[in-house]
């Protein structure tokens, strides 16, 4: 199976980079058709996250050509040339990247350990990438995987429900700056999946008042009867952050929604008390000048992330980490095995053809033989061709799935003279390259 993985993630990008490089849910297809328009690219999923940004992608060929095509799709969004862009890219390929994709949708790769709405956000790529055509059996089998991975880690292990989430780390952190949450008045702008758990997690902490701005009022209105909160009408943002003590905010807007000359307005005439914001978005919702209003402290994701580097149970993260390796060395082997079909395929065609050629040689050179005859004589051969490729295609399956089974495929795809697909496809290339120059 050859897989590519190619982005960017808190661990290898500054916040400024991985706003650049994300994909609002509005462009995700027109980023899913942009990529397939490569000729290199056959399968893609087009995966952005709060903390990450990836692309997914079964090679048409040429898998240099796949990987420089992807290159160029994030040198597009962060406005950089490739070569600056490179230099904050992560590149996986084969088994390195199925078992990365797992350990992603295990939230073993993100900022909480362990954290479950990542899952989710997985199977949301995947989705759109289906919907988009983009999606076949190469990748397909790589995300089912990764889904099947994530259900065990959560079964068998206590992944996740021990390590805080980015939402109850932030909820705690704005507990201990305003001295506790009980009492105090909050705004939350976004209500989607984010802010539908920040809503609840706020009501759970005892918050007086819950006032939710959303870009959809119907949205907006149904989680504030929820949580028994109110509206905040369009244009009046400023003045509900005036009453204000906790700001949260996780909209898909690819732009800040609160600045900080709407933030100090805000607090000219609430007497400076303490506030404080949580930005949960990526791009960021909350001007980071935010910072430097009187009385405000902002927590972003930058922040959550030091606050949580290191927690979680290492035992519960290592048993996770084992799924991880089982499953995707599982997936491994069965690729391996299917990858020898095609060689099996050309062998028995091989067998046919040459099957096919004796018998017309045979009955040019005896005409008399009669219907019945050459039909027994045409039996014959095909019994012994069968017997002939049985033990083979049977020590082909069982070489094809051991660890090393890709050398022991190449070097009887070399031996019996069998040209691969992928063969076929390079040459194709090359022979378009010299009929364009």
């Amino acid at each position: 199976m050859t897989i590519l993985a190619i982005g960017a993630s808190f661990k290898t990008a500054a916040t400024e980079l991985l706003e650049r490089l994300s994909v609002p849910d509005g462009e995700l297809n027109a980023a899913v058709d942009r990529l397939r328009g490569s000729p290199a690219i056959g399968e893609v999923v087009v995966l952005s996250t709060c903390n990450r940004t990836e692309v997914y992608v079964a090679p048409r060929g040429s898998v240099h050509q796949a990987s420089h095509a992807v290159d160029h799709f994030f040198a597009a969004r962060a406005g950089l040339s490739v070569a600056e862009v490179c230099g904050f890219l992560r590149v996986r390929r084969g088994g390195e990247a199925v078992t990365h994709l797992c350990a992603v949708a295990c939230g073993l790769d993100s900022m909480a350990t362990g954290e479950e709405h990542i899952v989710a956000q997985v199977r949301g790529a995947l989705r759109a990438a289906r919907t988009a055509g983009a999606v076949g059996p190469v990748l397909g089998d790589a995300f089912d995987t990764a889904f099947r991975t994530s259900r065990r880690a959560r079964t068998e292990t206590g992944i996740g429900r021990t390590a805080p989430s980015l939402l109850s780390a932030g909820l705690e952190l704005a507990g201990t700056a305003l001295g506790g949450l009980a009492g105090k008045r909050a705004v939350l702008v976004g209500s989607g999946t984010i802010g539908t758990l920040a809503a609840r997690g706020l009501r759970d902490e005892g918050v007086a008042e819950i006032r939710v701005a959303s870009r959809t009022r119907a949205n907006a209105e149904r989680l504030a009867r929820e949580v028994g909160g109110s509206v905040v009408a369009p244009g009046t943002l400023v003045e509900a952050l005036a009453r204000a003590d906790v700001l949260v905010c996780s909209t898909g807007a690819p732009e800040q929604v609160v600045t900080a000359g709407e933030l100090r307005a805000a607090r000219r005439g609430n007497g400076h008390r303490p506030m404080f914001g949580l930005d949960l978005a990526m791009p960021r919702d909350i001007d980071p000048a935010c910072r430097d209003v009187d009385g405000v402290t902002l927590v972003d994701l930058d922040v959550l992330g030091g606050f949580l580097a290191g927690r979680g149970e290492l035992s519960e993260v290592d048993a996770a980490w084992r799924i991880v390796a089982e499953e995707a060395a599982a997936l491994a082997v069965r690729d391996r095995a299917v990858s020898a079909t095609p060689l099996i395929a050309a062998l028995r065609s091989r067998a046919a053809e040459l099957v096919g050629a004796e018998l017309t040689r045979l009955r040019s050179r005896l005409p008399a033989l009669d219907d019945h005859e050459q039909a027994e004589t045409e039996s014959a051969l095909h019994r012994v061709v069968q017997k002939l490729l049985h033990r083979p295609t049977v020590r082909i399956r069982e070489l094809s799935a051991a660890a090393d089974g890709e050398l022991y495929v190449d070097a009887l795809y070399r031996v019996f003279g069998v040209p691969r697909e992928a063969d076929r496809d390079v040459n194709r290339e090359n022979e378009d390259e010299v009929s364009r120059t």
